[in-house]
């Protein structure tokens, strides 16, 4: 079987094709059909090595080196070259994408983080008259917001799905 090259085709045809992805990824009206349209056309594998190009790029934005990354995702020199040579000389790309997953789990952290505390909290305070937690509550908010974001912002970025199951977990 004859394998399929892109560059075989004619510029006009490779344009085109490349444009009706674009175009078909567009009309994805939600997340799930965008789950439906890739579980339709990637295997679990392929999807997950798309992630792992993205998670290293993460951590690659995150100036972590290549023996970092090596450790937490358990990918080769060789894996982690080709996303930076990417990385650095594509057209922003990794940079639109890779600033969104940090905001979304940065978001997903601070939920954690308030269930975690809610948990704690709920078994050793007396419930309160939502007039007595106006201030608890204000308090919270400002402190929240004067928190270090570059903390969060370096918990996001190894906040990844595919770490290793043998790499150790960051000294903060």
């Amino acid at each position: 079987m004859r394998t399929f090259r892109l560059n075989s085709l004619p510029k006009q045809n490779r344009i085109q094709m490349i444009g009706e992805f674009y175009d078909i990824i567009d009309s994805l009206k939600d997340r799930n059909e965008v789950r439906l349209f890739f579980k339709s056309l990637l295997t679990g594998d392929e999807i997950a090595t798309l992630m792992r190009r993205i998670e290293t790029a993460v951590l690659l934005s995150g100036d972590l080196g290549y023996e970092e990354i090596k450790k937490l995702l358990g990918v080769s020199n060789n894996k982690i070259s080709a996303v930076q040579k990417s990385f650095f000389q594509d057209d922003n790309g990794y940079t639109i994408i890779i600033k969104r997953l940090i905001e979304d789990r940065k978001k997903r952290l601070k939920k954690i983080k308030a269930e975690e505390k809610s948990a704690r909290e709920g078994s050793s305070i007396k419930r309160f008259s939502a007039a007595n937690r106006i201030l608890p509550d204000l308090l919270d908010a400002v402190i929240e917001k004067l928190e270090d974001d570059k903390e969060l912002e370096k918990e996001a970025l190894l906040f990844t799905p595919s770490r290793a199951p043998f790499a150790n977990k960051p000294k903060k």
